[in-house]
Protein backbone atom coordinates (compact mmCIF):
# COMPACT_ATOMS: atom_id res chain seq x y z
CA UNK A 1 0.00 0.00 0.00
CA UNK A 2 1.36 3.52 -0.66
CA UNK A 3 1.78 6.09 1.89
CA UNK A 4 0.45 9.83 1.68
CA UNK A 5 3.45 10.97 -0.39
CA UNK A 6 3.90 8.02 -2.63
CA UNK A 7 -0.34 8.34 -3.61
CA UNK A 8 0.40 12.48 -4.30
CA UNK A 9 3.27 11.80 -6.39
CA UNK A 10 1.50 9.08 -8.40
CA UNK A 11 -1.56 11.18 -8.88
CA UNK A 12 0.39 14.00 -9.95
CA UNK A 13 2.60 12.00 -12.54
CA UNK A 14 -1.21 11.06 -13.46
CA UNK A 15 -2.08 14.05 -14.16
CA UNK A 16 1.04 15.31 -16.01
CA UNK A 17 0.75 12.12 -18.40
CA UNK A 18 -3.13 13.04 -19.16
CA UNK A 19 -2.41 16.58 -19.95
CA UNK A 20 0.71 15.70 -22.05
CA UNK A 21 -1.19 13.65 -24.15
CA UNK A 22 -4.13 15.60 -24.75
CA UNK A 23 -1.54 18.16 -25.73
CA UNK A 24 -0.38 15.43 -28.02
CA UNK A 25 -3.29 14.90 -29.59
CA UNK A 26 -4.69 18.41 -30.12
CA UNK A 27 -1.64 18.86 -32.03
CA UNK A 28 -2.62 16.17 -34.07
CA UNK A 29 -6.09 16.74 -34.79
CA UNK A 30 -4.59 20.17 -35.40
CA UNK A 31 -1.96 18.92 -37.92
CA UNK A 32 -4.14 16.50 -39.34
CA UNK A 33 -7.08 16.45 -41.94
CA UNK A 34 -10.02 15.58 -39.95
CA UNK A 35 -10.99 12.19 -41.77
CA UNK A 36 -7.27 10.68 -41.19
CA UNK A 37 -7.95 11.23 -37.76
CA UNK A 38 -11.50 10.60 -37.25
CA UNK A 39 -10.74 6.95 -39.20
CA UNK A 40 -8.15 6.16 -36.34
CA UNK A 41 -10.61 7.24 -33.88
CA UNK A 42 -13.26 4.96 -35.39
CA UNK A 43 -10.98 1.95 -35.54
CA UNK A 44 -10.28 2.29 -31.82
CA UNK A 45 -13.83 2.70 -31.09
CA UNK A 46 -14.78 -0.35 -32.97
CA UNK A 47 -11.80 -2.26 -31.24
CA UNK A 48 -13.36 -1.63 -28.27
CA UNK A 49 -16.67 -2.87 -28.92
CA UNK A 50 -15.58 -6.01 -30.37
CA UNK A 51 -13.44 -6.70 -27.33
CA UNK A 52 -16.98 -6.22 -25.11
CA UNK A 53 -18.76 -8.04 -27.33
CA UNK A 54 -16.49 -11.08 -27.58
CA UNK A 55 -16.24 -10.71 -23.27
CA UNK A 56 -19.81 -10.71 -23.45
CA UNK A 57 -20.21 -13.67 -25.70
CA UNK A 58 -17.99 -15.96 -23.44
CA UNK A 59 -20.28 -14.84 -20.54
CA UNK A 60 -16.96 -13.20 -18.71
CA UNK A 61 -19.13 -9.92 -18.00
CA UNK A 62 -20.54 -10.74 -14.41
CA UNK A 63 -20.94 -7.75 -12.67
CA UNK A 64 -20.06 -8.48 -9.04
CA UNK A 65 -16.69 -10.25 -10.44
CA UNK A 66 -16.05 -7.28 -12.93
CA UNK A 67 -16.51 -4.49 -9.36
CA UNK A 68 -14.70 -6.72 -7.32
CA UNK A 69 -11.35 -7.05 -9.87
CA UNK A 70 -11.56 -2.92 -10.54
CA UNK A 71 -11.86 -2.26 -6.53
CA UNK A 72 -8.58 -4.67 -6.57
CA UNK A 73 -6.55 -2.59 -8.99
CA UNK A 74 -7.90 0.58 -7.67
CA UNK A 75 -6.57 -0.69 -3.95
CA UNK A 76 -2.96 -1.76 -5.05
Amino acid sequence: MLNSNEFEDNQRRNTEQRRAMIKRWAEYVRTHEDEEWSRQQNRLINSQLQSANEIAAAGDTDPVRFAAARDRLRDR
